[in-house]
Order: C-alpha cells, then structure tokens, then sequence
C-alpha cells in the first residue's frame, strides 16, 4: 500500500480533515470525494480503505469508531414564517417537505443524507430558497454555508448526528489503523475545545 485512500463527501468531515492530517504522517492520503451514500459501497468493493460517514449506516463488514456527535438543525427560506421562531417543534414543520419528498414533520428518523441522492448541496440550497423544501443537516455543516436567504433553527426531538470513521472490518492493515487512531485524536481535541465529553 502505497497510499491509504479515504472516501468521504466534500464538507462532510464536521471540520476534523485538516486535523486529522496534521496527525496521520504513515502514508499518503488520496482523497476519494463522492456524492451521497458513494463511501460505504467504496469501502465494500476496495476502492477505499477508510471513509468518513454519517451515522447510522449500514455497518455489516465493516468496523468503525464514532468521531463528532452533534446536532442537527432545519434549514428553511429566510421568508418562511418559521423563520421568525428561535425553536421549533417538528410538528411546527407540518405540510413542508425533505429535498427527496418525506414530509418533514414525520419524525421517522431518517439519515441525514439517502443513499445515492443525485442532489449535491447547491442544488438543495437553492430548492429550500425559493421555499420548495427543508432540511435537516448536522449544525457543523450549516456553519460552513451561511447563505442570505436561508435560515437555520434548531428543532426539538431531531436526533443528532454522529461522524465516523469507518473500515473493512477485514482489515489488518497498519496504515488504516493509525488513520484510526488519528482520526479519534482529532476528534477528542475538537470535543475538548468545545467541552464534550468523549
């Protein structure tokens, strides 16, 4: 193995890449960046050695190690009335819909991203500007896209969402581990800046 190569969804990382590689010095990382739900499937087929995913997921073959929890919040039109509000309930959420068509209030728990989307984040901006939907993103990413005519509000009962870092559980490979290792280093300095607990 000359290089580890990492799956992950472009500003999916809740902030830990430049961290983690400041830590990890082993081999080379080559970055695989992908859509929506692109990273379990890289893993599965050897595309990928470790990959950087939301959970929950399907885990069966792979191992993995949760990095950030944190929570998620509704991105919604500046012009929407529930806007206004500084909290909202999900039931306050009631006739709007999820970039992929669930109505948002259901509180069925859904990942925060479906397998395969073919909508990337730009294109879920501009649907929630014009009021065409909502959606639920994990409050580290929403910090990453201040937009002018979205807004963002927490919601309670939302579950959060956990980052992880995820690898064939077939794996023996030294490399993968010490990305590991790196990977829950960064992620315990960033819980201790903002005073979480591990």
């Amino acid at each position: 193995m000359s290089t580890l190569r990492l799956a992950l969804k472009a500003d999916y990382d809740a902030g830990l890449l430049p961290r983690i590689l400041d830590v990890y010095d082993l081999l080379p990382v080559e970055l695989l960046l992908g859509g929506y739900g692109e990273q379990l499937p890289a893993l599965h087929d050897g595309r990928a050695d470790v990959a950087l995913v939301p959970a929950p997921f399907d885990d069966r073959g792979l191992d993995s190690e949760p990095l950030i929890t944190g929570p998620r919040v509704v991105a919604l039109a500046a012009s929407d009335p529930l806007a206004a509000h500084t909290h909202l309930q999900l039931s306050d959420l009631a006739g709007r819909r999820l970039p992929y068509g669930q109505p948002a209030d259901s509180g069925e728990p859904t990942p925060p991203f479906p397998p395969h989307s073919p909508l990337d984040h730009s294109q879920i901006f501009n649907l929630i500007e014009v009021g065409s939907a909502v959606w639920f993103l994990p409050a580290w990413l929403a910090e990453r896209f201040p937009r002018p005519g979205i807004t963002y509000r927490p919601v309670e009962g939302l579950d959060p969402v956990t980052l992880t870092v995820a690898w064939p559980a077939r794996s023996r490979s030294a490399a993968v581990a010490a990305f590991v290792d790196a990977a829950q280093q960064a992620a315990r300095t960033v819980r201790s800046r903002k005073g979480q607990r591990s």
